[in-house]
């Protein structure tokens, strides 16, 4: 039996994973940040190595308490291309919420949706979460497809829920969410 204390490995397709963090990759995640569609829509802007040194470890932890999990997603040869992390807000509910972002080159190929769909059942089965909800801005219509594709049903609009991180304004959000009892996609 696999040790479940322990964050797996993910395969996907075309040589491309999903692996936990380390340390070592600090210093690409403010090189993402530089991504304009990634600074836009980012929950959090990790600018340098300091900041993303201590998210790095935060999702570690996640882990191991059951709270989250946070994956590189890489392509072959360890290439990093994107990340995908879950964070429970509602221990009672046994309901979290998930997010991710991909840098230029891997959009369009199909990977946030693979992505999405592998690490939720991993997340559902491992850490015993009954819901899971998507969030991302009205007028961002490929996250809305990757939700759908994921088995995220879209669910209503929340009005004025998001505040988008380098210039402070507001913007409505769809809200999709995937239960533990859905069929998997």
């Amino acid at each position: 039996m696999a040790d479940q204390r322990r964050q797996p490995k993910l395969d996907l397709s075309a040589g491309h994973r999903l692996r936990p963090w380390s340390t070592a990759d600090a210093p690409m995640i403010p090189l993402a940040m530089t991504d304009p569609l990634i600074r836009q829509y980012a929950s959090q802007l990790l600018d340098d190595r300091d900041a993303a040194l201590a998210a790095i470890h935060s999702w570690s932890d996640g882990w191991g308490q059951g709270n989250g999990a946070a994956w590189a997603i890489t392509g072959p040869g360890e290439q990093l291309l994107g990340q995908i992390r879950f964070g429970l807000f509602d221990e009672h509910l046994g309901a979290g919420s998930v997010g991710y972002w991909l840098l230029p080159e891997a959009r369009g190929r199909g990977l946030a949706g693979q992505a999405l769909t592998r690490a939720s059942s991993v997340v559902f089965r491992r850490m015993s979460w009954h819901r899971i909800e998507l969030c991302h801005a009205v007028e961002n219509r490929r996250s809305c497809n990757v939700a759908r594709r994921a088995g995220y049903p879209q669910e209503g609009v929340m009005r004025g829920a998001m505040l988008y991180p380098v210039d402070g304004r507001r913007s409505d959000e769809h809200l999709h969410a995937r239960l533990a009892s859905d069929p998997e996609p």
